[in-house]
């Protein structure tokens, strides 16, 4: 009875948080055999696959928009890191101005290599090397002879980019909008059929609510049909406490230029005395006009709140009046349900193999 419920509740939240457009399903259905054949050319070994040196683990999802990538490569990171390897990231730079490879530094902008790169880079204070090019083959291979000394890979956002060999295949799906419930671009979010779950290794339900229950996480794995050989772990996003005394006295705004800011709003929703947004596109870059209106709104407020990846393309001066109240969010993962150590487990054999390239 409990699962029946939990099973119910599931489809009342892709009723709700779907968003499909079926005028365009004539084109989604064309895009969907373009994909389909593209990935049988690969299955088939008609479109060639290479290798590097050392493993690879890659996270992506089935849809466009925001699953939590950044913060799940982030974690993998500190995982491996953690595992003894010297592990890096390598990512396409979505957004950036220039093209080709490129190694991050204490200099870079989020116009030269992307605002995610360049907020995972931040987060490790530099520690942990992170790369972009837009060719994964020819960036992986590149940035090995780049430094020799790194022994394990983690792709950021290469679901679909096939041509490298992974070792293990980590694919994203939100828990409100489960790749089982969308539809194929045009008509809905998806780059690809789901049939392409298929090719994953891990499957990690993101952006839960922490406190998910074992029959609501069982009921969509039903939901997802796992292979037999896939695993299925739960996460949520977590968030570092602001430094504030007392938040309920404090007025907040939270502006962002991210895919789905709504669980950060919720995270603050009914916390602080008031709390107002402002929503820029994804990847938007802040130009001194978007930087004075928030600083106009600023005006009423205690605290601004936005978040590292945003920070990453403000410009590099903004008024003192809005920086005094300025606190960078820094998002996180949780793994849920007492799953953490078994997926960490999950790498320890690649932490071998890694060790010994």
């Amino acid at each position: 009875m409990a699962l029946d419920r939990a099973r119910s509740a599931i489809t009342k939240l892709a009723e709700k948080n779907f968003i499909t457009y079926p005028a365009l399903r004539p084109l989604a259905w064309i895009f969907g055999r373009i994909m389909r054949e593209r990935n049988r050319r690969f299955d088939t070994g008609r479109i060639p696959v290479q290798s590097v040196a050392v493993p690879v683990i890659s996270v992506g999802n089935l849809s466009v928009g925001g699953t939590g990538k950044t913060p799940m490569c982030r974690w993998l990171l500190k995982v491996l890191k953690e595992q003894g390897l010297h592990p890096a990231m390598l990512s396409r730079g979505y957004g950036r101005k220039t093209s080709g490879f490129l190694a991050l530094h204490a200099g870079s902008t989020a116009d030269e290599v992307g605002d995610e790169p360049l907020e995972v880079f931040s987060s490790f204070g530099g520690d942990v090397p992170v790369f972009v090019c837009e060719d994964r083959v020819s960036g992986a291979q590149q940035l090995l002879q780049h430094d020799s000394s790194i022994n394990a890979i983690v792709l950021d956002d290469a679901y679909q980019h096939r041509f490298l060999h992974r070792d293990i295949n980590i694919l994203l799906t939100d828990y409100r909008r489960l790749y089982t419930h969308d539809r194929m671009m045009p008509e809905g979010r998806l780059r690809e059929l789901p049939e392409g779950a298929a090719r994953a290794d891990i499957i990690i339900v993101t952006k839960c609510p922490a406190d998910l229950s074992s029959e609501q996480a069982d009921a969509i794995t039903r939901e997802l049909q796992p292979l037999e050989s896939q695993q299925v772990f739960f996460s949520a996003i977590s968030y570092e406490p602001l430094q504030a005394d007392d938040l309920g006295s404090q007025r907040l705004l939270i502006f962002t230029g991210i895919a789905n800011p709504q669980p950060l709003v919720s995270h603050y929703d009914g916390r602080s005395l008031s709390l107002q947004t402002l929503r820029f596109p994804d990847h938007h870059r802040f130009t001194d006009s978007d930087i004075a209106r928030v600083a106009a709104a600023a005006r009423q407020a205690d605290i601004v709140i936005t978040t590292a990846k945003d920070f990453s393309r403000l410009p590099a001066s903004i008024p003192d009046s809005l920086h005094s109240k300025l606190h960078v969010q820094h998002i996180d993962v949780e793994i849920l349900l007492g799953q953490e150590e078994e997926l960490k487990e999950t790498f320890s054999n690649l932490s071998s193999r890694g060790e010994e390239s």
